[in-house]
């Protein structure tokens, strides 16, 4: 009897492009130098681990190195279940340390819950081996299907959270919002002492608190994308209206709000939208059409 495997959705070309971009997403979210002397409030990973070591810039760059070498075996399908490891475990252990000054983001954390779902794609697919030969290219669209599946679920429990702690006020409280813009617009000022773009981000304030009814209404909007995320996985067409639709959300609240969640919107692009599978498609209808 033999196993089922996923079937073959994605050609060659198109796993290449998200290999080589999740990969690069992956180095990028890892800084490869920390400011940091110690670990004053470990979060996370760092509560588990003694991630001080990584406060040596030796042992960092060690760490990047290994780092390095990993995601190259990654984008060339080598060691799988060792490179992979190797890389949620420098990734998380990076940003765990960023996340224990006493500040914590959670901008970083959907690349490690990507790359450890795909670990995790990795090592089921060896366990499936023990009776069968696996199919070509199976653990690939294992991991890119749960790679969708992780992005579409982090939207979707996003907008459920927002309905479960604020008792489904949430669209509601959002009217306040401008609050928030005035408090980030401050706090980025006085982080850096820089005026440059404080005046806008005041007049925003000033609109958003003025306009709580539209300021509501696109809020709303929001919430609605993000519980409608999960239909996301239902083809094509659903990925590239959706997924579009949440890179030009987030574009639109980094303007306001200056919080650009680029990681979110990068991995949107790669395994959602898939900007390769369009253009290949365009450019095969262009050559259909002339060739007639």
């Amino acid at each position: 009897m033999k196993t089922a495997a996923l079937p073959e959705r994605h050609p060659i070309y198109e796993r290449l492009f998200m290999r080589v971009s999740f990969a690069w997403v992956v180095l990028i979210s890892t800084p490869p130098t920390l400011n940091v002397r110690s670990l004053p409030a470990p979060n996370g990973f760092a509560r588990i681990v003694d991630l001080t070591f990584l406060t040596d810039a030796s042992w960092l760059t060690a760490c990047h190195a290994m780092l390095l070498i990993a995601l190259a075996f990654y984008i060339m399908r080598v060691l799988l279940w060792v490179a992979l490891p190797v890389a949620l475990f420098v990734n998380v252990s990076v940003n765990a340390v960023i996340n224990s000054q006493g500040a914590i983001h959670h901008a970083v954390q959907i690349v490690s819950l990507v790359l450890l779902v795909q670990t995790a794609a990795c090592y089921y697919e060896l366990w499936l081996r023990r009776r069968d030969p696996p199919a070509t290219g199976a653990l690939e669209e294992r991991q890119i299907s749960w790679s969708q599946q992780t992005i579409a679920a982090a939207y979707f429990v996003a907008g459920l959270t927002k309905l479960i702690e604020t008792h489904g006020a949430w669209i509601f409280r959002a009217r306040f919002i401008g609050v928030q813009i005035f408090k980030t617009a401050y706090q980025a000022y006085y982080d850096h002492l820089d005026a440059a773009g404080l005046e806008q981000q005041l007049a925003i304030a000033q609109f958003a608190a003025s306009h709580g009814t539209l300021v509501a209404l696109i809020a709303g909007m929001g919430l609605i994308l993000e519980l409608l995320a999960p239909l996301m996985l239902l083809g094509r067409w659903w990925g590239l209206v959706l997924g579009c639709s949440f890179v030009a959300f987030h574009l639109s609240i980094s303007s306001v709000m200056q919080l650009s969640f680029i990681f979110h919107q990068l991995l949107v692009l790669i395994y959602i939208v898939s900007p390769i599978y369009w253009i290949v498609w365009i450019m095969r209808g262009i050559r259909r059409v002339t060739s007639r």
